[in-house]
């Protein structure tokens, strides 16, 4: 159909374009002819040369016309002056045709912008739905969470070695609370990477109970260190991947999210965004942190409890 207004296009507008040739032609021929009726009608012979050319249209004039056109005032013949005025009416009927040509040539291209426009709609729309179905496929999830404590108070009487030894405690202490606190997660499954407790999903339905149970825990521990004298810190990092990905590639990105020493909050990618958002309920809203130079620009995200 689109193709169809296209070729019916081009023809009004070559159409136009051959008018107006018609046109400026018959002007020419009209200001030439007129020029020459003047000038015989004062015995000026400049034109002579086109004596031929107008006994031709007189004859022709003749054989429509007779005797109403042989004579005009004077004697003069009016055969010419008719067909002057025969161009003249040319030249406004193509005018007025090029006028009607161009409103058609106008309503075509309305429709085919209408055309475009639903096309691009349709396209867009399809475009969507392919966009939905891929993000939809991020059904698993990996959560990265990195736990570190410092003492409040400094004791200058210790050495550096028993220091390192009760902070090291400290962090595996934390890791191991941390990790009794969230095992509750449903479809979950943890292991420990040094100070970083990593933890798998599979089933993206269920990520919101592992955010909470996440926040919960880290918020209830970082009260309970600063009973103990202690401040704690976490490190966060959340992405979520389909089968085709490896486990050891979203792993080396989360790794370069929490590089970004942004700590006491969780923080993803956009891709995370874009698949939690596509959840009926969501307990966390995400707020753009900034743009990061990861291995590229990127902009990294942070999530925040709702309530």
């Amino acid at each position: 159909m689109l193709a169809l207004f296209n070729f019916f296009k081009k023809f009004l507008r070559l159409f136009v374009d051959f008018a107006m040739v018609i046109q400026i032609v018959v002007a020419i021929v009209l200001f030439t002819f007129i020029m020459y009726w003047f000038f015989d009608l004062i015995n000026f012979q400049i034109l002579a040369f086109l004596t031929p050319v107008a006994n031709n249209i007189t004859v022709f004039m003749h054989s429509y016309f007779e005797e109403s056109l042989n004579k005009g005032v004077n004697e003069t013949d009016g055969s010419l002056f008719l067909f002057v005025m025969f161009l003249f009416v040319v030249i406004g009927a193509l005018s007025q045709l090029k006028i009607y040509t161009v409103s058609a040539e106008n309503r075509v291209s309305r429709k085919i912008d209408k055309i475009k426009s639903k096309n691009e709609d349709e396209f867009n729309a399809q475009l969507r739905a392919e966009a939905d179905q891929a993000i939809l496929a991020y059904r698993n999830v990996v959560l990265i969470v990195k736990l570190t404590a410092y003492k409040r108070t400094i004791d200058d009487m210790r050495t550096d070695e028993e220091k390192e030894k009760e902070h090291k405690e400290m962090v595996d202490r934390l890791v191991c609370e941390f990790y009794s606190r969230v095992k509750e997660a449903p479809c979950c499954k943890f292991a420990k990477s040094g100070d970083q407790l990593v933890v798998t999903l599979k089933g993206f339905t269920h990520v919101n109970k592992l955010l909470y149970y996440t926040e919960k825990a880290l918020e209830d521990l970082r009260a309970e260190m600063r009973k103990e004298n202690w401040i704690m810190k976490f490190y966060a990092a959340i992405d979520a991947f389909d089968d085709k990905v490896l486990l050891k590639d979203v792993y080396y990105d989360l790794q370069i999210l929490l590089k970004l020493n942004l700590y006491n909050e969780i923080i993803c990618y956009g891709n995370f965004c874009n698949r939690y958002y596509m959840e009926p309920k969501n307990m966390f809203e995400a707020y753009l942190k900034g743009v990061y130079d990861t291995t590229e620009p990127e902009n990294v995200w942070t999530l925040v409890k709702k309530y």
